[in-house]
C-alpha cells in the first residue's frame, strides 16, 4: 500500500468487517489472518446487527 500511495498509511478494519470475515469460514482464513495483523487499526462499532458494507458506508457518510 505504501508503494501505491507514497505515504505511510495505517489500514483500519471495523468490528463488523472482522465478524463478517469470521462468518465466511475456512475459505477466507487467509483474509482473517491478514485482518488480525497488529499493524491494522481496529475500529470499534457501537451498533449491532449491521452488515459490513452498511457499517463502512455509515462511517464514510
Amino acid at each position: 500500500m505504501m508503494d501505491c500511495l507514497y505515504a505511510k498509511c495505517i489500514p483500519c478494519i471495523t468490528d463488523c468487517v472482522m465478524a463478517e470475515i469470521e462468518k465466511l469460514g475456512q475459505k477466507y482464513r487467509v483474509a482473517l489472518r491478514i485482518a488480525k495483523d497488529p499493524r491494522f487499526e481496529r475500529l470499534p462499532c457501537t451498533h449491532k446487527g449491521t452488515y459490513a458494507d452498511d457499517c463502512l458506508v455509515q462511517r464514510v457518510t
